[in-house]
């Protein structure tokens, strides 16, 4: 399984910052380049916009599946896991990667309503005329930002990317209806909880013990909800999420195996070397070298 750490501080894997904007990052995925029947996996420490535009397809979004289709907008919080096996030549896909910092600059509302509809909703279905918007902002902020060189770039394109995200708040607004998190099913209200917790405490807490007492349930309680609503265990989540994170490590920086190991709490290198070997089927060292 291929998994990709998008850094929004990177503009999506080293695209130069749109619009002049650090943790701004635009890209267009077609399925012709993705390609492939194998399960690949996104993780980004910012939010992700992605708009289909062509084609069909199916996510997976921390475990639950969705489908889609053109005028499916996706909303991806920090550290939700994207899970898409394999898609078709003619699938098109606009994507925005922002950073959390950059987010919470936005006033209100954006800044309050996507944290928590995202969260709660990470897609939605936009009708034809509301995704025309959505592709008309994205278009500005694609080739007019670009092109823009004046003193004022980063503030134009900031404003374009506030008013696409207005957009975005309305579309949730109008298509929220009955389906509150408030008023969402129990199961679906602690698995979301418990991706929450996991995103802050997955380098130190690696026990379904430790997820169950913040949330005040049971280990077996909390275990069953998550297992049936995204079909997978507690520990896999949990073990997904540390294995990712090494990954990221072994990729893109230097640090050694001490180190990485140190900070994720394992109890000695060779303990991590094994928890990876057992997970990935390979040694740390490997992978680094070109493992996949």
């Amino acid at each position: 399984m291929g998994i990709y750490k998008v850094a929004a501080g990177d503009n999506f894997g080293g695209l130069p910052p749109a619009g002049g904007v650090q943790g701004l990052g635009l890209a267009e995925c077609r399925g012709a380049v993705l390609g492939g029947s194998g399960l690949s996996s996104f993780l980004s420490d910012g939010f992700m916009l992605c708009m289909c535009t062509a084609g069909h397809g199916t996510i997976r979004v921390n475990g639950r599946t969705y489908g889609v289709e053109p005028g499916t907008v996706a909303v991806l919080s920090p550290n939700q896991l994207l899970e898409y096996d394999g898609v078709p030549d003619d699938f098109v896909c606009c994507v925005a990667v922002m950073s959390l910092e950059l987010v919470l600059e936005f006033p209100s509302p954006v800044d309050i309503e996507i944290l928590g509809m995202a969260r709660a909703r990470p897609v939605v279905h936009a009708l034809p005329g509301e995704m025309e918007a959505m592709m008309e902002y994205y278009g500005f902020l694609g080739e007019r930002s670009s092109a823009e060189r004046g003193v004022y770039r980063a503030e134009i394109t900031k404003a374009l990317l506030y008013a696409m995200m207005l957009r975005l708040c309305d579309i949730y607004r109008r298509s929220a209806g009955d389906g509150s998190a408030a008023e969402r099913p129990r199961n679906e209200r602690l698995t979301d909880d418990f991706f929450v917790l996991l995103a802050r405490h997955y380098k130190r807490e690696r026990s379904v013990k430790f997820y169950a007492a913040c949330m005040n349930r049971t280990p077996k309680y909390l275990s069953g909800a998550v297992k049936r609503i995204t079909g997978r265990s507690m520990p896999d989540w949990i073990d997904e999420a540390v294995v990712i994170e090494i990954k990221r490590q072994l990729k893109t920086t230097d640090r050694t195996v001490m180190q990485i190991s140190e900070e994720l709490d394992f109890s000695s290198p060779s303990v991590m070397v094994q928890y990876f070997k057992r997970h990935t089927g390979m040694t740390p060292l490997r992978y680094r070298r070109g493992g996949v």
